[in-house]
């Protein structure tokens, strides 16, 4: 039986062509899409705000950030809001576009394996990985939250 104090509960999130591997612990809720109160802003991967919980949250998308085309809206299009871990001033929380419905993985350290596509030149991409078998992508989360940071101060 696997030892449970190395078990990690994670998230596999479908985007669009691509599978984001989280730890199940970022991840404040899961939300049904709404619409945006646009970002007006130079960049496009800043999508705008959603309303969640009282607060104006940034939503991003990853697949316009790393610089494929965002993903196509579907019945299982969703928002999943994250807690910002940095401590940023203002950044509490924020939500990235996903095309589909999590669902949790429990991983040992032999379950994930460097592997799969790599968005090469995207910044925001930590490692890739074959979570569970899976191809996934673990996102650098601190440097996503310093680009939202800094893309909010010019507001």
């Amino acid at each position: 039986m696997a030892d449970p104090a190395q078990t990690i509960n994670s998230l596999v999130v479908p985007l669009n062509g691509q599978n984001l591997l989280l730890p199940q612990s970022a991840m404040a809720e899961v939300v049904a899409r709404q619409p945006l109160r646009p970002f007006e802003g130079p960049v496009k991967w800043l999508r705008g705000f959603v309303e969640w919980r009282g607060q104006q949250v940034p939503v991003v998308s990853l697949e316009i950030l790393c610089g494929r085309s965002g993903g196509e809206l579907t019945a299982n299009s969703r928002f999943v809001v994250l807690y910002a871990v940095e401590g940023i001033p203002g950044l509490q929380f924020y939500a990235l576009e996903v095309s589909g419905i999590p669902h949790p993985v429990k991983l040992q350290a032999g379950d994930l394996i460097e592997g799969g596509l790599k968005d090469q030149d995207c910044e925001v991409v930590a490692r890739n990985v074959l979570a569970d078998g899976e191809p996934c992508v673990i996102p650098d989360l601190q440097r996503l939250e310093y680009l939202i940071r800094a893309q909010m101060e010019r507001l």
